[in-house]
């Protein structure tokens, strides 16, 4: 029998995980049961498919010694937890996880010291108890083997049938079609839907082949299920699903900074950290709060985690990028304006963003950027907490928390003049500094896991990352933080024309990705081509033409470019595109 063939089909759970803990292999129980997905979870560590195992797993591999019968609650079941250290002349090479019903009555056997040993005696004893019907043939249909639940299912006596050619039971009129014949036939694995005259029952068989080095199929495993039975089991997940949508709702009302904790990844320390500062200062409704990191770390979502979880998430978050408009038509947004203020003002005049936000907050991006005539203003309204529109006389009681981020050296511009000492301390009540993407490597597998599904989904794509992908990203410094992972993923998962996006990694990390108007350019451009600045300003010109296109906001054009906001707003001023 083909240890190989019956582990696809065990009952049992089984897992299979490199010497680093990264998933290798899974039988479709651990498919079924977890769930799992073939393209979605190989390759990841399984520390965040099932954590409570990565504990005995590393004294497993610590050890180099098995690990037996440890009781684990998975998906309200109670299991008994095995690992198995695979461990070769070359060293340790991976671990074998199995998790299994705790049985209260027969004490357990000690383990064979091989992992041969340890599969036959396990997978032989899951192929006679399993509850489904499971034949082995060889590759010309003849039956090797047959379990104790096919027999029943079937109403056969397996000795009788043992050594007989499936086509010679069809002709007995055993069943009315046979799938191992389809199997044979087609050289590949195949489905169908038996019924089974002497049990009055229809199954739904499955055939499988297993081939040799040359290619030809040299057993065929069928497994067998009782419809009535699955009807039940699909009644019973779809009551269950209605359960757990029913208290996902309530935990969701009842629980909102739990859902938000999960809008940002953290499973590094230093972020968790953070976060759990970000939520205290929410709870306790803090304002002047400043958020530092390098560009696309993140600043903005942290902000809105904070209102979001703050007294005031019911209330308006209002955000302005400082370094996007210039300084009077920057004022004029924040402060507003009164009719006829300026030229070119509305004869109805403009509320501003800071009365906007009133009872909310006000979220100021990029606040090294602001103008120094406009940090006094700043400076006025945070002490008094009143402001005056432009053109007008009277004051404006205003009541809004301010968070302001940037990602420059703030004390190093108030030494050089360009920012004001006492904004300064005033913006900084309260410090938050996330840190670099290359510096929380802990968090890059969730947010791959995270961007892969998000693009996927807004793109109804399946594309997959193969664990050597998974590797490079890892292993790459993302000098453009999370944004530059989040480009390089879209990237791959719209432009890959393979089932995964792993030369899309390569070329992103090189900054090597292939651009569309490259080939249009060299074909039909009548610009002169040895006026090398000309080229390359028109070709600056049709990417920021197709990106206005694409996208409703600067920002997202930005994030599209790989570009800073304050250099798509300059550019589109530039080739005055609208």
């Amino acid at each position: 029998m083909n240890i190989q063939d019956i582990f696809r089909f065990t009952r049992q759970i089984i897992l299979i995980v490199d010497s680093n803990g990264f998933l290798c292999q899974f039988n479709e129980m651990a498919a079924e049961i977890l769930p799992l997905e073939q393209n979605t979870h190989i390759g990841l560590p399984l520390s965040t498919i099932l954590p409570p195992v990565m504990e005995p797993l590393q004294k497993c591999f610590d050890s180099g010694q098995p690990v037996r019968d440890l009781p684990l609650r998975i998906n309200e079941s109670h299991l008994l937890l095995d690992i198995t250290p695979i461990i070769p002349p070359g060293g340790l090479a991976g671990a074998i996880c199995s998790l299994h019903e705790a049985v209260a009555s027969s004490p357990q056997t000690p383990f064979e010291q091989t992992t041969v040993q340890f599969l036959n005696r396990h997978l032989e004893t899951i192929f006679n108890a399993s509850s489904d019907g499971i034949w082995v043939c060889d590759g010309k249909g003849t039956v090797l083997s047959i379990n104790a639940a096919s027999a029943k299912l079937n109403g056969i006596n397996p000795e009788e049938i043992t050594g007989k050619n499936v086509n010679d039971l069809l002709e007995d009129k055993e069943f009315d079609q046979s799938v191992t014949a389809k199997v044979i036939a087609s050289g590949r694995q195949e489905t169908v839907m038996q019924y089974i005259s002497r049990t009055k029952r229809f199954l739904l068989s499955t055939g499988t082949p297993s081939f040799t080095k040359e290619g030809t199929i040299d057993l065929i495993v069928i497994n067998e299920r009782d419809m009535t039975e699955l009807n039940m089991l699909r009644k019973q997940v779809e009551e269950g699903q209605k359960v757990k949508e029913k208290i996902t709702e309530e935990l969701t009302e009842l629980s909102l900074l739990e859902l938000e904790r999960n809008s940002i990844i953290a499973e590094s320390s230093r972020m968790r950290q953070i976060l759990q500062m970000s939520l205290k200062l929410s709870n306790l409704g803090a304002s002047n709060i400043l958020i530092l990191g390098e560009s696309g770390t993140g600043k903005g979502l942290l902000a809105k985690l904070i209102h979001k979880n703050s007294k005031r998430r019911k209330m308006p978050f209002i955000e302005i990028n400082c370094a996007a408009l210039p300084e009077h038509l920057l004022e004029a947004e924040l402060f507003g304006y009164e009719k006829n203020a300026f030229t070119g003002a509305s004869n109805r005049g403009k509320i501003g963003l800071f009365e906007l936000a009133n009872g909310g907050t006000l979220f100021l991006d990029e606040i090294g950027d602001m103008p120094l005539a406009l940090q006094a203003k700043l400076l006025k309204y945070l002490d008094s907490q009143e402001i005056r529109r432009v053109g007008g006389t009277e004051t404006i009681k205003i009541s809004c928390a301010t968070i302001a981020a940037t990602n420059q050296n703030l004390s190093n511009l108030v030494k050089q003049k360009l920012f004001r000492e006492d904004l300064f301390y005033r913006l900084n009540s309260f410090t938050l500094e996330l840190p670099p993407l290359r510096e929380r490597s802990e968090d890059i597998s969730g947010l791959i896991r995270h961007y892969l599904n998000e693009f996927n989904t807004k793109y109804d794509s399946h594309k997959t990352i193969t664990p050597n992908g998974m590797r490079l990203l890892q292993a790459y410094t993302f000098p453009g933080n999370i944004r530059e992972l989040k480009n390089i993923i879209e990237n791959g998962v719209v432009l890959s024309d393979t089932n995964h996006i792993d030369e899309f990694i390569k070329a992103g990390i090189s900054g090597e990705f292939p651009t569309v108007h490259d080939s249009q350019h060299a074909q039909g451009s009548s610009e002169d081509t040895s006026n090398l600045p000309a080229r390359l300003s028109e070709l600056e010109k049709q990417c920021l033409q197709e990106a206005r296109k694409q996208f409703a906001t600067t920002r997202e054009i930005a994030v599209a470019l790989g570009i800073s906001q304050p250099s798509v707003v300059r550019k589109l001023k530039k080739y005055h595109i609208h």
